[in-house]
């Protein structure tokens, strides 16, 4: 009986200190600043269900676009799980300027037509 009891005892006591497995964590692939070529996409979402998808170059330039609709909602499609720090800002006919991050939708203030947008990699820590 000793020695059953001092198996369980050592057992138990071993039990509770055994380090548990490490998980590992994913990791997003590495921001890249100068990812020049590349493109990143938005929804732009208007009254009724109207919407329209548009795509630019990461060009470090502010682009003109032809949104024909007053604009209440913008979603950026990248998502900062897939490895993309795309953040747009997108400027508004009657003065808006909004800014979007990876994965989010935000509401534009007043709604109104987009006419101007801009796309920039932002890395984490800059």
């Amino acid at each position: 009986m000793k020695y059953t009891t001092t198996s369980i005892l050592v057992l138990l006591i071993a039990l509770t200190h055994a380090a548990p497995a490490p998980v590992p964590v994913p990791q997003a692939p590495a921001c890249n600043p100068n990812a020049h070529g590349r493109s990143c996409s938005a929804t732009l979402y208007g009254a009724a269900g109207v919407q329209q998808t548009i795509s630019l170059e990461i060009n470090l330039e502010v682009d003109s676009i032809n949104v024909p609709f007053s604009v209440s909602n913008i979603q950026n499609l990248d998502a900062l799980s897939t490895g993309n720090y795309e953040y747009w800002t997108f400027y508004g006919i009657d003065g808006s300027v909004t800014n979007v991050a990876p994965g989010q939708t935000v509401d534009v203030g007043p709604p109104q037509v987009q006419t101007q947008a801009f796309c920039n990699i932002q890395c984490p820590g800059e």
